[in-house]
């Protein structure tokens, strides 16, 4: 199964000095991204799998001056990967969104509705979404692509 490692860096610089690390670690290209504008990037992210929540929480850590990498890799790359990216300047999204809520922000989702804290059980929507670890400030998550058959 396909696994989804997003990071929040606190500046270009060291996103793109992980995502280097992760090429001559031998992840490749086409699966490492690189957002430095909020542009389409919470969708993206919630079609990998990300909440909403933590989608709209990238996308507004974008919006202030960071840069989010998006891995796509295996199980058993999982966890050389966060390691690289750990050895970052990478960003706690948990700590960030807590600061922003206390300067008044709230994550709207592309409809206007506030999205949920992160401790919420997750909408039927977004039941085939399994966040599998969070490593410190890293997380990894999958989507379950099976569904059920029709009768």
């Amino acid at each position: 199964m396909t696994k989804t490692v997003t990071s929040l860096f606190h500046s270009e610089h060291h996103a793109t000095t992980a995502v280097n690390r992760l090429k001559q670690a031998g992840i490749p290209a086409d699966d490492l991204d690189i957002w430095t504008t909020p542009h389409n990037l919470a969708p993206l992210l919630e079609d990998l799998g990300v909440s909403r929540a933590d989608a709209h929480a990238y996308a507004e850590g974008v919006v202030r001056g960071g840069t989010v990498v998006i891995v796509r890799c295996q199980a058993p790359e999982v966890g050389k990967v966060v390691e690289i990216l750990d050895q970052e300047d990478v960003l706690d999204l948990d700590e960030q969104q807590a600061e922003w809520r206390i300067e008044g922000w709230e994550a709207a989702g592309p409809a206007g509705d506030i999205a949920p804290s992160p401790d919420v059980i997750p909408a039927a929507a977004e039941t085939d979404r399994v966040v599998e670890a969070i490593h410190g400030r890293i997380r990894v998550q999958s989507r379950r692509t099976e569904r059920p058959g029709r009768e």
